[in-house]
């Protein structure tokens, strides 16, 4: 590997916001030099690739773009996987950026490090660019860390968070879902059980784009997608059910997929005003025997103060032309009080 770091973007019909990701990587040659980005246009029917050639030609020594079929998001990262040079990899969305000055700092922090994971901070950002929120770990920086204290950020963890050593997934032959959304719950999950020392570097890295039209997490698209959340968190059980109790990353995977289990739950059960819950029933009742644990964990998610899936359980998984939301949310009668 002759690159430091591998930036991977998977790029679908983003033309309007390609060209801020893209400037946003731009930074001194020097550093430039050690650095490797990968566009990975999926198909797109715009002008992304025309784009991402134009930087592949201003900067050959650090833009390299691929054009591809589509295959959704997991097809763009394997492919990224598999051409990186770089010691280390991260994913940047192209709706979204780093911010520059702090991609300086990152690459010089990395330049004779030799971990696992390295984990960053990230920022929210609306449309308008102002920052709405930063994300951060309390937790010791700068400093070398075992993978036994990633046990209490299961709950927390993000994507734009991550930077993992590239011959790790390799190791363990990585492999993304393709053809479907929502597969980054996959990079924070299965990559995880590689890493054995880590270290915090306390700086904004990226900036995660926020409200956007056309995102994969507004509600309706959400809505329609029920499958792909379920089918990555299929995904996840058998890494889960898969990795020794014992291990040192066990607790972190265990927080990880209980938070996961909780959002889609709690998401189509009690915030989507209308959404067909069958897949949703036949998923709980595989959970009994792919996942026991989680199958009792399940029952214990409330909302409203009410034990939303004990009940949906109870009432043979209750549905109805208005979906679960206002079952939930209105409904006086609570047989558990």
């Amino acid at each position: 590997m002759d690159k430091l770091l591998t930036i991977v973007i998977p790029t679908y019909n983003m033309e309007d916001l390609l060209e801020h990701c893209l400037n946003s990587l731009i930074i001194a040659s020097n550093l430039m030099e050690q650095l490797e980005v990968l566009v990975i246009i999926d198909g797109a029917t715009d002008c992304s690739s025309e784009i991402a050639h134009k930087y592949e030609t201003i900067h050959p020594q650090t833009f390299r773009v691929i054009d591809k079929e589509n295959g959704n998001y997991g097809s763009c990262i394997n492919r990224g996987l598999q051409e990186a040079k770089g010691k280390y990899i991260k994913i940047l969305d192209a709706d979204d950026s780093f911010d520059n000055e702090a991609l300086s700092t990152f690459i010089k922090s990395i330049k004779d490090t030799d971990y696992d994971l390295i984990l960053t901070n990230y920022c929210l950002k609306n449309s308008y660019g102002h920052t709405t929120e930063t994300k951060h770990f309390d937790i010791p920086f700068n400093t070398p860390l075992s993978s036994l204290m990633l046990s209490e950020l299961g709950a927390h963890m993000a994507m734009h968070a991550v930077t993992y050593k590239t011959d790790n997934l390799r190791r363990i032959k990585y492999h993304q879902s393709e053809g479907i959304s929502y597969t980054d719950q996959e990079w924070i999950f299965t990559p995880m059980t590689t890493v054995k020392t880590f270290t915090y570097i306390p700086i904004c890295l990226y900036n995660y784009l926020i409200g956007r039209e056309g995102q994969t997490m507004n509600f309706s698209n959400m809505s329609r997608n029920i499958h792909h959340n379920l089918t990555v968190m299929r995904t996840l059980i058998k890494t889960y059910t898969g990795t020794p109790n014992d291990s040192d990353i066990h607790e972190y995977l265990k927080n990880r997929i209980e938070c996961l289990a909780e959002y889609i739950y709690t998401l189509y059960l009690y915030n989507m005003p209308k959404v067909d819950a069958s897949q949703l029933a036949d998923f709980d009742k595989e959970l009994r025997d792919t996942c026991p644990p989680l199958h009792l964990y399940a029952a214990t998610i409330r909302a409203s103060r009410l034990p939303m899936v004990k009940m949906w359980r109870l009432l043979g998984y209750y549905t109805n032309d208005h979906g679960l939301h206002n079952f939930f949310r209105y409904r006086k009668y609570n047989p558990f009080k």
